[in-house]
């Protein structure tokens, strides 16, 4: 989870890893309150009171930088940790209750927010921390349930919370609608850089004087821009190469192998760049653009038929190209929604024909198209997919439904809505399925 770097040099570790140790250390050495982090002494009472006064101190850190509550810590009214004071667990008020007032009493819903209880050396007492990431949905407002008409706006300032102004409000969703426009523009700003770099590479003579695009003519790209950026040094050559290292370990956790990079690091401004195959480009602020060639052969039993684009294999590189995009995003510290956009290319300027089939042998195929050259679009959360295959295949299912039906084919074959991937209809492709078992885990 992406938080300001402040707190984990302050506390000497990532909030998600403190231990009471940790926190006895924040006491010894008087660490001050902030915009970031906020000590309290008592657990939130289980009334419509203790339920706001929570809601307000979650939505103050997400409207301002993010940060992290930490119950159990006595600041004796000085600003800074002054005593450790764990708590009796409050019956009926655990994570749930928690989870459950953050969902119910903020708008809109405030994601991702951590919530870890900490078991204290002092026999059933315990610490809550709270994680609050930076939100891109900010201004986030406060209000009982179903009372939509009377909320409140609150930010955090220096140690203390306190409530926006009308014209505040206004200027926050100002602010919040220009981020979006900006996401947007930084999608098409790295897609056009990658599709301009796979060009130049596929279209220059090789050692053997033949192009690349000969051997490939058709590639799909993946282009990945995180709301929340990240930031992953990639200015020397030593930083250049270990990104490439990691990115090709993450890699390997794919459902595929085929978005494993060759070497060595290529040089680029803030990014590093690898060529072949995969070709890609991965940017310093968790923003990424891969593209893989398809198979496309030409027809077997019909030399004047227009060629045939595998369905199959289109489907897992996309499934691939999706799971690393969201793993070097989370890899940066990036966070929040991440945008999507996948392209089909002939950098060759071919517009000759081609059909979409599942396999040699089946028996239907695709209407002959000429490849769409509109890319499809999504946004899933970033967690989501960084942590969790399935919720990877649904975005990609996403993603191929909208390049298929523009080539006249209705679904993928593969693919399903649910994130589960139809291992019966695998066929030959299941030598290349490296990180999905039989169990479809």
């Amino acid at each position: 989870m992406a938080l300001p770097a402040r707190l984990t040099a302050a506390l000497g570790r990532h909030p998600d890893d403190l231990t009471e140790d940790d926190l006895q250390r924040a006491v010894d050495n008087h660490i001050p309150e902030g915009v970031d982090l906020d000590w309290k002494k008592d657990f939130y009472d289980g009334k419509d009171a203790g339920r706001k006064e929570l809601a307000k101190d979650v939505a103050a850190m997400a409207n301002t930088v993010g940060g992290l509550l930490v119950i159990g810590v006595d600041d004796g009214k000085q600003d800074h940790a002054h005593a450790l004071a764990p708590i009796e667990p409050a019956p009926g008020r655990g994570e749930e209750w928690i989870r459950s007032v953050i969902a119910n009493w903020i708008q809109p819903v405030v994601p991702n927010v951590g919530v870890r209880s900490l078991q204290s050396a002092k026999e059933g007492k315990i610490y809550w921390l709270l994680t609050v990431p930076p939100s891109t949905q900010a201004p986030h407002a406060v209000a009982a349930p179903g009372n939509d008409y009377n909320f409140r706006v609150h930010v955090r300032h220096g140690t203390t919370t306190r409530t926006l102004a009308e014209s505040e409000i206004a200027q926050r969703y100002r602010d919040r609608f220009h981020a979006v426009a900006l996401d947007v523009d930084r999608v098409q700003d790295v897609f056009t850089a990658g599709l301009n770099y796979l060009t130049r590479h596929v279209m220059t003579a090789g050692p053997a004087g033949r192009k690349l695009a000969a051997w490939y003519p058709i590639w799909v790209s993946v282009t990945a821009v995180p709301t929340v950026r990240g930031d992953y040094p990639l200015t020397t050559q030593d930083e250049r190469n270990a990104a490439l290292d990691d990115f090709t370990k993450l890699a390997n956790q794919a459902v595929t192998v085929n978005m494993r990079p060759d070497h060595p690091a290529l040089v680029g401004r803030r990014q590093v760049r690898f060529e072949g195959v995969p070709t890609g480009q991965l940017h310093q602020d968790g923003s990424s653009s891969t593209a893989l060639p398809l198979n496309s052969r030409a027809d077997p039993f019909d030399d004047d038929a227009p060629a045939r684009l595998y369905q199959r294999g289109l489907e897992l590189d996309l499934v691939a190209q999706v799971q690393v995009a969201a793993a070097w995003a989370a890899e940066t510290g990036a966070a929040g929604d991440l945008m999507l956009s996948a392209a089909l290319h002939r950098p060759d300027g071919d517009l000759a024909p081609v059909r979409l089939v599942v396999s040699d042998s089946a028996f239907q195929h695709g209407p002959a198209v000429t490849i769409t050259k509109t890319p499809a679009q999504t946004t899933a959360n970033l967690a989501a997919l960084a942590a969790d295959k399935h919720e990877a295949v649904s975005t990609a299912y996403t993603l191929v439904a909208d390049l298929l039906a523009d080539m006249g084919t209705h679904q993928p074959h593969l693919l399903a809505p649910d994130g589960d991937i139809r291992l019966d209809r695998l066929g030959d492709y299941r030598q290349t399925l490296t990180g999905w078992d039989a169990q479809g885990t």
